[in-house]
């Protein structure tokens, strides 16, 4: 088995365990109860880092990555690692390296609508000081607390509010990283305009740190919406439920999530969280609870959807991937098709299990999140279904047992061969995340 080299070796050399040491900013767990404890609790698919740095400068972080390169050491980047499940156990896992300790806002020119942040601000703590100006990132991943920027980038994490507002792609305008070789690099820049560099900022997103190890980002916010409201619309049955998204999945962006959550013990709901000028949000209102009168829905709930009620109903949505659950897949097909995939896929479903569904009309996504004592059957019967409808299926959450065997990703995608390339010319020793991106890259 590989194992990193951090026992400083014979003849005087210097290793990357003293190089890092001795940097002051830089801290790599002893062997103690401690530290086994961090480095377990950012294991992926049952693997654990041999150790854990958590650099607390762009400096000491590009030294950590070229001196690991040159010691044959292979680096998983991470921020809290709370998605850290997302992508294929990795082929080694010598070092995690944690971006947590970079949290500097680096500048905020509001008139300009512009942010620079390093890449280990959560998205909460950038929300807290977008809002002080009346502004937002317009971004809802899962568990925004526990989510950096580095990671919402990496992992291109997306909620209910990405069909309406775009994802982090649309909102990113430039990012400073880490290459494989130690080196940092920039690409585009802070101002909307510059276009320098796109075709490299772009190829970070949903990279889960294969290619570099991002540091600081820059995004364009938005003014915060004058009003919010949230609708929640309770329906007889599945049947009923399903029977609304096309109505919903038509509504302008005033509508700024549309999401339906179907947890098996109680009514199917759709959840419609609004924003935008007062008088525009009421006249969306008034359709939404026309609709749900012509589907015989009722409307449970009806409240401002800042109010801390709200701001909980919508959070189980959000986070429904991150659920204590056995297996989560996310399927996504066509909007023409979304609702008879929904359907397919609750129904190949054993009986046995617990499931709970999340239904995005408008991204023409379905979520499921299991508990079953077969998760292996679950997802074969689950990727069949997605396959016999067109759609394509990633595994989010999966048992230890099967990493060895799981597909995340299918189908595997036609631009198979160039992301291969692309990872070869980046990063060709494979230090960066090696096994964790499609087809194993």
């Amino acid at each position: 088995m590989h194992r990193a080299a951090y026992a400083a070796p014979a003849g005087g050399d210097v290793s990357i365990v003293d190089i890092l040491r001795s940097d002051g900013r830089v801290s790599i767990p002893d062997a103690t109860t401690r530290d086994v404890a961090a480095r377990r609790a950012l294991a992926i698919a049952g693997v654990v880092p041999h150790a854990l740095v958590t650099p607390s400068t762009r400096a000491a972080l590009a030294t950590c990555v070229r001196d690991a390169a040159a010691a044959g050491t292979a680096v998983v980047p991470l921020g809290l690692g709370a998605h850290r499940a997302l992508g294929h156990r990795p082929a080694r896992y010598d070092l995690a390296l944690s971006t947590r300790a970079l949290t500097r806002i680096v500048d905020y020119a509001s008139a300009d609508m512009t942010v620079t942040v390093e890449s280990g601000v959560t998205v909460a703590a950038l929300q807290g000081v977008l809002a002080r100006e009346g502004q937002w990132l317009p971004v809802d991943p899962p568990l925004p607390e526990q989510t950096t920027v580095g990671g919402l980038i990496a992992a291109d994490l997306a909620g209910p509010l990405a069909t309406s507002q775009g994802r982090v792609r649309d909102l990113v305008i430039g990012t400073a990283m880490t290459t494989a070789d130690g080196k940092e690099v920039r690409a585009g820049g802070r101002v909307v305009k510059n276009v320098a560099g796109y075709d490299l900022m772009k190829l970070m997103i949903g990279s889960l740190g294969t290619l570099a190890v991002v540091t600081e980002a820059t995004f364009k916010v938005r003014p915060r919406p004058q009003t919010t409201r949230l609708l929640v619309l309770a329906c007889a049955d599945r049947p009923a439920a399903l029977a609304l998204a096309s109505r919903l999945a038509e509504l302008d962006e005033v509508a700024l999530a549309i999401t339906l959550l179907d947890d098996g013990d109680t009514s199917p709901t759709w959840q419609c969280l609004l924003g935008g000028v007062a008088a525009d949000v009421d006249v969306v209102t008034t359709r939404i609870r026309a609709a749900a009168r012509a589907a015989s829905a009722t409307v449970a709930y009806d409240e401002d959807g800042a109010a801390p009620a709200a701001a909980a109903r919508l959070a189980v949505a959000r986070d429904l991937s991150r659920t204590a659950a056995d297996v989560v897949v996310r399927a996504a097909t066509l909007r023409t098709r979304v609702v008879d995939l929904a359907a397919a896929m609750r129904a190949s479903v054993d009986d046995g299990a617990r499931v709970r569904a999340r239904v995005d009309p408008r991204a023409a996504t379905v979520t499921l999140a299991l508990e079953t004592a077969d998760a292996g059957a679950a997802i074969a019967r689950l990727r069949a279904v997605a396959t016999g409808h067109g759609a394509t299926l990633v595994v989010e959450r999966w048992p230890d047992a099967l990493a060895a065997t799981i597909d995340v990703w299918s189908p595997l995608p036609p631009a198979l061969p160039l992301m291969r390339r692309v990872k070869a010319a980046l990063d060709p020793a494979g230090v960066l995340a090696p096994g964790r991106f499609v087809g194993r890259i």
